[in-house]
C-alpha cells in the first residue's frame, strides 16, 4: 500500500520532563496517598538519602539524584514518591525501559495514580510497546489525568486507537485536543490518519502522502470547529484532486447526514462503495439514512451487503433487523436483532427492538424484560455519554450520525 513506508521517526508532541514533569513532581505528595518514608530501622540515614536526592534533583543534577534515589527505593521499596521521581528522571533521558521498571513498580504500590499510568504508556510507547502502552494509557484517561500530561497521554493514546482499527474514537480525542488550542503539524498529521482510516502511526507515513494527510487533517479541524461550510467546500476541492482516495466519500457523506442533507449523503457513500466495496462502513451509513427516511427494503438489503462483508459487525444485524421490523416483518426481525444483542448485548437501541418484536410476535414475558434491560441500559448509556461530554468537552464526532455506539 501507498501510505505504508517507513522513514525516519518523527519525535511527535516531546514531553520533556524538564519543563512538563517537575511541575507535575512539585506536586507529588499530594499525588500519593500514603509516601511511607522509609522503615522504622535506620530511619535517620533513610530520611538524609531521600533529603539528599530531592535536593539533586532540584539542582539539575540527574545522575546524582538518580543514584541516590535508586538507593532509597532499594532499601524502602514502598516509598511511592522515589519510584515516582526516579522514573520521571529516567523517562526524561530518554532511558524507556528503566523508566517502565520504575513505573511498572509505582501502580503496583497505588494503582489510583493517573499520571504514572500515562508515563508508564508513553515509556511503553516509546519502546514500541503499543498493546501494553494502549492499555496503560486507556486506564490513565479512565482516572482523570492531569495538566499538563493530559494533552501528551491523549495525543498518543489516539494515536494507538486509530493504528488499531478504531479511527472515530481517535477523531473524537483528536478533535478535542484541537479545540482545546493544539494547532500543531502534529495533530494535523494524525486528524488525517484518521479521517482517511488509516491504521498506521505517523512514523510510518510514507512521506509522499503528506500532502494528502496534512489537507485530510485540515478538513478533520474545520469538522471538529463545525465549520461545515468551509468542510463543504474543503471536501470537494480534496475529491477533485484525489478522487480515488478511499474513505473520503465516506467522510464527505458522514458531514452531509450530520447536517440532514441526507440525499447527497447518500449518494457520497454510494460513490464510496463503489471505490471501496470491501469495507462495511459506507453500505452502514447508506442503509441508516435509509432507514432514517423510512426507505425500509433498501436499508434491510445493504446491511446484508454489510453482513455479507462483516458478519460479526452488530449494527448491520440492528439496521437489518430494525428495518425488517419497521416494514411490519417481525418475523424476519428477530434473528437479526437476537444477533445484534448476542454481538452487543449493551446497546439499549437493540434491546428496545427486540422488546416490540416480541411483542409483536406474541412474547410479552420477552417483551417485558427486553424493555426493562433497555431501561437500565438507556440510563447507562446516558451516563457514558455525559461523562464523555464533559471529557471532550465541545468535540463532536466527526463522521457517522447513528445514535448507538459504533463498532
Amino acid at each position: 500500500m501507498p501510505f505504508t513506508r517507513n522513514y525516519r521517526r518523527r519525535r511527535l508532541l516531546r514531553s520533556r520532563l524538564v519543563v512538563l514533569g517537575f511541575s507535575l513532581l512539585t506536586m507529588a505528595p499530594a499525588m500519593f496517598a500514603a509516601t511511607p518514608q522509609s522503615a522504622n530501622a535506620n530511619k535517620g540515614s533513610l530520611q538524609e538519602l531521600e533529603k539528599a536526592a530531592d535536593a539533586a534533583r532540584e539542582r539539575g543534577d540527574t545522575q546524582a539524584s538518580l543514584k541516590l534515589y535508586q538507593r532509597v527505593v532499594t532499601r524502602a521499596p514502598s516509598w511511592q514518591e522515589g519510584w515516582f521521581y526516579l522514573g520521571s528522571l529516567q523517562y526524561d533521558g530518554n532511558n524507556y525501559g528503566e523508566a517502565v521498571k520504575a513505573f511498572r513498580k509505582l501502580v503496583q504500590l497505588n494503582g489510583e495514580l493517573p499520571d504514572a499510568w500515562a508515563l508508564l504508556g508513553l515509556s511503553e510507547f516509546e519502546l514500541k510497546d503499543y498493546a501494553h502502552a494502549v492499555e496503560d494509557l486507556q486506564k490513565a484517561e479512565q482516572l482523570g489525568v492531569d495538566e499538563p500530561l493530559r494533552d501528551i497521554a491523549d495525543y498518543h493514546r489516539a494515536l494507538l486507537m486509530n493504528e488499531r482499527g478504531d479511527s472515530d474514537g481517535a477523531l473524537l480525542v483528536l478533535s478535542a485536543l484541537y479545540l482545546r488550542g493544539d494547532r500543531s503539524e502534529n495533530l494535523q498529521v494524525a486528524l488525517g490518519l484518521s479521517l482517511l482510516r488509516v491504521p498506521l502511526l505517523p512514523s510510518q507515513l510514507d512521506p509522499s502522502r503528506d500532502a494528502l494527510v496534512h489537507d485530510a487533517g485540515n478538513l478533520a479541524s474545520l469538522l471538529a470547529a463545525r465549520r461545515t461550510d468551509e468542510a463543504d467546500l474543503a471536501f470537494r476541492d480534496m475529491l477533485s484532486r484525489y478522487p480515488k482516495t478511499q474513505f473520503l466519500h465516506y467522510a464527505y457523506g458522514g458531514m452531509l447526514a450530520s447536517v440532514g442533507h441526507d440525499t447527497e449523503a447518500k449518494a457520497q457513500f454510494k460513490m464510496e462503495t463503489e471505490l471501496n466495496p470491501e469495507s462495511a462502513l459506507a453500505y452502514l451509513e447508506w442503509a441508516f439514512v435509509c432507514m432514517k427516511s423510512k426507505e425500509y427494503e433498501e436499508a434491510a438489503g445493504l446491511a446484508r451487503r454489510a453482513i455479507e462483508i462483516n458478519s460479526d459487525s452488530f449494527l448491520a444485524h440492528y439496521i437489518a433487523g430494525n428495518s425488517l421490523l419497521l416494514s411490519a416483518d417481525p418475523a424476519g426481525a428477530r434473528p437479526e436483532l437476537e444477533q445484534a444483542k448476542a454481538l452487543a448485548p449493551g446497546m439499549p437501541d437493540i434491546r428496545y427492538s427486540l422488546s416490540r418484536t416480541y411483542a409483536r410476535l406474541g412474547e410479552p414475558a420477552l417483551a417485558r424484560q427486553e424493555q426493562a434491560e433497555f431501561l437500565t441500559l438507556q440510563r447507562k448509556n446516558a451516563m457514558d455519554r455525559l461523562k464523555l461530554q464533559k471529557r471532550y468537552l465541545g468535540a463532536a464526532s466527526v463522521t457517522g450520525m447513528r445514535p448507538i455506539t459504533a463498532q
